[in-house]
């Protein structure tokens, strides 16, 4: 972790540690990124926009091996310095479209929390410098790629939330990582939609699922 606060200060790519300013863009000079030119061309963008159980959803990038392996580094290997890069090329428009929104996070494991030393969905919601809804809980640990079909289906009975005032009378844009089966986002949904919330978005980075 030391070593990414390191790299930034002296202006090195948060993914390949390149300068930042060796391949500069035009891009890049009227709004400084933490990745390098040839990183962000990296990103396949995709930004489609469907309709999920009557709500809007956006899902930001193609889940290609860069982004796979980039996911695993922050998550899986715990690189807390990479929490700035996955909304980076969206960050100026997503805070002007969600100005006056609160964001509530997809839950993760409380365990693996404790052992990142940090919530990833989390940290990568405050880059938007936006209020934030932490209320959703995973009951016991699980991995959704994990799960059988009938296992999914059981997994509203794995997922709570506190806090709900909070959301009431809100506009609520709900941010998770990655969508497989939609079973985690759709008990999501549910459980805002519990707490009478103005109205419900979702903004996913990345889809394994073709049909999303």
């Amino acid at each position: 972790m030391y070593k990414h606060y390191q790299k930034t200060q002296q202006n090195e790519c948060l993914i390949c540690f390149e300068p930042l300013l060796k391949n500069v863009s035009f891009a890049y000079l009227l709004k400084p990124m933490p990745i390098c030119h040839c990183c962000m061309k990296k990103f396949v963008i995709l930004q489609r926009r469907i309709s999920f159980h009557h709500h809007s959803l956006t899902i930001l990038y193609e889940y290609n091996d860069f982004f796979r392996t980039l996911l695993y580094q922050y998550k899986g290997l715990y690189d807390y310095a990479l929490k700035d890069v996955f909304l980076c090329l969206f960050s100026i428009e997503l805070q002007t479209i969600y100005q006056g929104w609160i964001i509530a996070v997809a839950p993760s494991s409380k365990e693996d929390n404790l052992k990142r030393g940090f919530a990833p969905m989390e940290e990568i919601a405050k880059t938007l410098n936006l209020p934030i809804f932490t209320g959703l809980y995973k009951k016991e640990k699980y991995k959704q790629s994990d799960l059988s079909y009938k296992e999914r289906l059981k997994v509203k009975e794995k997922i709570g939330i506190y806090h709900q005032e909070q959301l009431r009378g809100k506009k609520v844009l709900i941010l998770d990582d990655v969508i497989t089966s939609g079973s985690t986002l759709t008990t999501c949904i549910d459980l805002i939609l519990s707490c009478s919330p103005q109205k419900i978005e979702v903004l996913i980075l990345s889809s394994k699922n073709a049909g999303y």
